[in-house]
């Protein structure tokens, strides 16, 4: 009696490592081969668990982690030597794709795209759960749409693109119990979902201001550990003058506001959760790029209506 062959999957955790060495493990075991990898919240307990499931049409990750950045510069890039176009559908928390000068923020039920082919940026925020594809570039053009035109951009999240992530998180459930040629016919049947979704996402001549402004506030996020990150540096690490960066913040109070109110939500973010208790809030706020705690404090309060010891106290009640 034949078995049927599937394909190799792999289930990596950081269970059963030290607490103190779990991060570390982590970026020296599954994430060696992406890049550079850094912590997000360097104070908070770090966990994460994957399943990694490789097909000759490409490879799937299902993954839950605390929160990592990841870049990969051109030397990177060209010793991996991968030209794939890597698809991630996020479930839960909140991340970012910075390459080619295009950037988006996702958030669960958007879909995002990164080529492997150039550099790149990209991480979570918040703890997250996601499906991540790749798929390699003339399997990708053929059926779906042209790389270069998709690297950094995303597809927010609505109605129309609910088939298509149906289908992305049934073939994720079952990947690891299917034939190789049975993962081609189920990419085959992703990647037609996916093409009608890929209309809009042409790249617009010249960097339009709602582009330059999705592309700021990746960078914004990216930046926030850094104190002295403000309007200044981001219109310089975006390459564009004091007057145009003003303009695509003109429907909010502006850069300075933008940073600030980002560096306010990712304090909250560590203070609501768990994985941060036992860490102290003067070190939440330098990590979040606020110099001391009167004016963290202050601020803190008139976005929340609450103190950052309110949030802590709030969730550890039962």
């Amino acid at each position: 009696m034949s078995t049927r062959p599937m394909i190799p999957s792999l289930v990596e955790t950081t269970n059963g490592v030290k607490p103190a060495q779990a991060f570390e493990f982590w970026r020296d075991t599954a994430l060696k081969p992406v890049g550079h990898v850094t912590r997000v919240n360097p104070h908070g307990r770090f966990s994460a668990r994957r399943l990694a499931a490789a097909s000759s049409h490409g490879t799937w990750l299902m993954t839950q982690s605390s929160p990592v950045a990841v870049e990969a510069d051109l030397r990177h890039v060209r010793r991996t030597g991968q030209d794939d176009m890597v698809v991630t559908v996020p479930l839960e928390g909140r991340g970012y794709a910075d390459q080619a000068g295009t950037g988006a923020l996702l958030r669960p039920g958007d879909v995002g795209f990164v080529t492997m082919g150039r550099p790149y940026a990209i991480g979570a925020v918040t703890p997250y759960r996601e499906i991540r594809f790749s798929v390699p570039r003339a399997a990708f053009e053929g059926q779906a749409g042209r790389v270069e035109a998709l690297a950094g951009r995303h597809i927010p999240a609505g109605a129309a693109s609910e088939p298509f992530l149906t289908h992305v998180r049934a073939v994720a459930d079952a990947i690891a119990a299917m034939s190789d040629h049975e993962v081609g016919f189920a990419l085959e049947g992703v990647l037609h979902l996916l093409r009608p979704l890929l209309g809009g996402t042409e790249p617009e001549a010249g960097l339009s201001t709602n582009a330059l402004r999705s592309l700021a506030r990746v960078r914004i996020e990216r930046c926030l550990h850094d104190a002295a990150f403000g309007p200044e540096a981001l219109g310089a690490v975006l390459n564009v003058s004091r007057s145009k960066l003003y303009r695509a913040f003109a429907d909010s109070e502006g850069p300075a506001t933008a940073i600030r109110d980002a560096r306010l939500d990712r304090a909250w973010q560590w203070l609501s959760s768990p994985a941060s208790d036992g860490v102290s809030i003067k070190a939440i706020l330098y990590a979040c790029g606020f110099n001391d705690a009167p004016t963290f404090s202050k601020a803190f309060r008139n976005r929340f209506g609450h103190s950052a010891r309110d949030v802590r106290a709030l969730r550890a009640r039962p």
